[in-house]
């Protein structure tokens, strides 16, 4: 980071480490909340025991995306008691997986008001826009659903025929009877054996790849290897900045963020995290943009996951029991019976990092 801000053309910045939670916080006008809770091994679990269930691993969706929030919404909790006692008035922004999940468990418990974000549907929305010839708003504005679940109403078959290959991982007449294009993680809902096939003939996860980066990384730096390979971490400047600048400013940019749905999207629990277009018309105000309604099968998967992953936050809770993890495992869609729920939930809740 320093070597970074030292190559900035004509800008003063001072970067400082703390390992001190507090000290960190004091003075903060922003909070970004980027934490791993078990680091990568623990996602190297949440991408394998599915599997051997019957599903396919993934650190979001499914039995993983349950697991990895039943061990991070409790550790990340604790971090939040003390951002809202020493930093109150900044603005809180969620990047930790499973987003949805995390934000609505926070929400529930502080009512912070926090925002999830990711690069995913603004890169996905860039891409339709850049196929259709189109401003990037026009998309953003039929853009709606919730993390990594979401999807682009098109306002006719034209440019429905038009997108149909952007979806990742579904069949083109697939698309045209959902009526809408699903973002990328849609897949592991719609097509999860064709995910899990391609998984279990795989040598390593993702989250092994990550690992062997990451001692890459690691070691290039300590020797001094200014120019290391690394991931390009998009987010920053497609959703992170973009939202610090109209949350200080005002903006009358169209933003894709997630935050609590309070009728945002009709049928869905209120204090579900939704994503959708928003607006800045005055600095700390935003303002959620009405979206067209979804087809009926999409809105029925949404609906689905929302269920999911409103039973998935309460069970994070400091009360919750194993039926309450129970509930929320049978409640995702990628679960498909009560005897692959039990074993599911007995393998996270006996092997799942700490």
């Amino acid at each position: 980071m320093r070597r970074r801000a030292a190559g900035l053309d004509g800008a003063s910045v001072e970067v400082r480490t703390a390992t001190d939670l507090v000290a960190a916080l004091e003075g903060a006008d922003v909070v970004l909340n980027a934490v791993r809770i078990g680091g990568l091994g623990a996602r190297v679990f949440d991408e394998s025991f599915p599997q051997r269930h019957g599903c396919p691993g993934e650190e979001t969706m499914g039995p993983g995306g349950l697991a990895n929030a039943l061990r991070t919404v409790p550790v990340v909790r604790r971090y939040w008691e003390t951002v809202r006692e020493v930093a109150p008035d900044a603005l809180h922004i969620n990047l930790t997986n499973p987003s949805g999940i995390v934000v609505a468990a926070l929400q529930a418990t502080y009512g912070a008001p926090v925002f999830s974000v990711c690069d995913s549907p603004v890169v996905f929305c860039d891409a339709i826009a850049e196929r259709l010839g189109v401003p990037a708003v026009e998309v953003r504005l039929r853009y709606q659903g919730m993390n990594h679940m979401g999807c682009w109403t098109p306002s006719g078959d034209e440019a429905l025929e038009a997108t149909l290959d952007l979806v990742t991982g579904q069949d083109e007449d697939a698309v045209r009877m959902q009526g809408a294009v699903g973002a990328p993680y849609v897949r592991y809902y719609l097509n999860p054996d064709r995910i899990l096939a391609t998984q279990q003939a795989a040598s390593e996860t993702r989250a092994q790849q990550l690992q062997r980066l990451e001692v890459e990384l690691l070691q290039g730096y300590a020797d001094g290897q200014a120019d290391m390979p690394r991931r390009g971490a998009v987010w920053y400047g497609k959703a992170v900045l973009p939202l610090v600048d109209a949350w200080s400013n005002g903006s009358d940019d169209v933003l894709l963020l997630g935050m609590r749905n309070d009728g945002r999207i009709p049928g869905l629990p209120d204090a579900v995290i939704t994503e959708g277009p928003v607006r800045f018309p005055e600095p700390r105000r935003p303002e959620a943009v009405p979206v067209p309604a979804l087809p009926p099968l999409p809105a029925q998967l949404l609906t689905q996951h929302a269920a999911y992953e409103a039973m998935a936050a309460a069970a994070t809770g400091p009360d919750a029991s194993h039926e309450d993890r129970l509930r929320a495992m049978l409640a995702n869609p990628m679960v498909s019976s009560y005897d692959q729920a039990v074993a599911l939930v007995d393998e996270v809740e006996t092997g799942s990092p700490a």
